[in-house]
């Protein structure tokens, strides 16, 4: 008699809400979350979690805790030194910078504290993490591991090669889109290598997969796109936009680091000043940035028109996008920008890089490079100017949006799994 039994995902990430500081963590809480909906036991481990978390086949712990919960020792030495991955991770600099100044709430799981969660010697946690995950993988059996982002990569390695268990990676973000040419060797070789060892590689759009492809020569039939989605399937209607007060405030929202481009949208907002003097604009988010886009607010002139917020909790982002007239993502190099999707769940228009991953589900959208300065000014004003415009934006991009979900994505992935490694999620023989 065949007996049947869940697929057991060990998943590791470096982010899971409430520890997080972009989308990378909210984008992985969908997709395990999904994968336990499919049918799947999914254990999700990071390097540290102050306490477990139960849902549904779903559990998310810290790798230290989850040892201790279970005595089982795991020296970093266990681990065999690999000159193809785990010596370069040696002296690695944070994939967040820390805030330079504190994150409003503090304490250790404080959302958007990058200090708290990547630390500042990011090599050594890499290795630890590692050692602590390849030992976690003995003992729960799993089936496959799953990793997002390169400093979860070794750490899947050593367990898919300690135990014999087929590799997946979810890549969010490369290092070349966080720093461009000044990219870390260190972490693009991790990401290079462990691309080689994958059996699957899941990029968040096509756009990432051509990085993908080109900067690290993956086969391209090794690379799936898998796209995110909002945090909620059931969306309500888009707020008429003359139901409630909107200020004319034009909104950046994510990390001040060369990625973003917060410098592209000061230069826009300067030119929109000259023509609205009642805009103003938000700076929303922290990173290291921060001090010299305030002294390139003032060179602009437009020091007294620009609010620096700092990060802001999920709730306090809601109730920003609800009061606000236009969300502007001005990446340089952005893989998805699941900031989008927030916008427009809150009714709020958005203006997208072109050079980002969100505009291939986002067709209905204004779309600019994000060096057209002149051009992205123009866009601005049309949303501030035209409130038919702005609703149409919403009323276009919200229904796009409708087309997503987390479901759908794991459903994608649960696919992968079988194909690539002969694994189903709902059931196994």
């Amino acid at each position: 008699m065949t007996r049947h039994a869940p697929l057991r995902v060990l998943m590791l990430g470096w982010e899971y809400p409430p520890r997080f500081v972009g989308g990378l963590g909210k984008a992985s809480q969908g997709i395990a979350r999904g994968l336990a909906d499919l049918g799947a036991e999914v254990l999700f481990v990071l390097p540290r979690f102050r306490a477990a978390q139960g849902e549904t086949r779903l559990r998310v712990s810290g790798a230290r805790e989850w040892l201790l919960e279970h005595r089982v020792s795991a020296p970093v030495e266990t681990i065999r030194r690999s000159p193809r991955w785990l010596d370069v991770a040696s002296s690695l600099r944070p994939y967040a910078r820390p805030a330079p100044e504190p994150v409003r709430g503090g304490g250790a799981d404080a959302h958007g504290d990058a200090s708290a969660l990547y630390g500042s010697d990011l090599g050594r946690e890499v290795m630890r993490f590692a050692a602590r995950v390849a030992a976690i993988a003995g003992r729960t059996r799993a089936d496959l591991v799953h990793a997002h982002d390169w400093m979860t990569f070794p750490a899947a390695i050593a367990a898919a090669d300690r135990h014999g268990l087929p590799l997946f990676l979810h890549v969010h973000s490369t290092e070349y889109d966080r720093s461009g040419e000044g990219a870390d060797p260190g972490i693009a070789a991790i990401e290079r290598m462990a691309c080689e060892r994958a059996d699957r590689v899941f990029a968040v759009s096509d756009y990432t997969r051509g990085v993908l492809v080109s900067r690290y020569g993956v086969d391209p039939a090794k690379v799936g796109v898998v796209y995110n989605a909002p945090d909620a399937d059931d969306l309500p209607p888009a707020l008429p936009f003359d139901a409630g007060p909107r200020q004319p405030w034009v909104v950046f929202l994510g990390r001040l680091t060369f990625q973003k481009g917060p410098d592209h949208f000061l230069r826009a907002a300067a030119g929109v000043a000259r023509l609205d003097p009642a805009a103003r604009f938000l700076v929303c988010g922290s990173g290291d940035m921060l001090d010299a886009l305030k002294a390139q607010a003032h060179d602009l002139g437009i020091a007294g028109k620009v609010d620096f917020r700092g990060f802001l909790a999920p709730g306090a982002v809601d109730r920003l996008l609800a009061r606000s007239s236009l969300l502007v993502m001005p990446s340089v190099s952005e893989p998805f920008g699941l900031v989008a999707l927030e916008a427009l769940r809150a009714g709020t228009p958005v203006v997208l890089s072109r050079q980002s991953g969100v505009r291939e589900v986002l067709g209905h959208s204004l779309q600019v490079d994000f060096w057209d300065h002149g051009k992205l000014a123009d866009q601005i004003l049309a949303v501030l100017r035209l409130p038919v415009l702005a609703r149409q934006l919403v009323e276009e991009g919200r229904a796009q949006l409708a087309r997503l979900s987390w479901d759908e994505s794991a459903q994608r992935i649960a696919e992968a799994y079988r194909q690539a490694a002969g694994l189903d999620v709902a059931a196994r023989a």
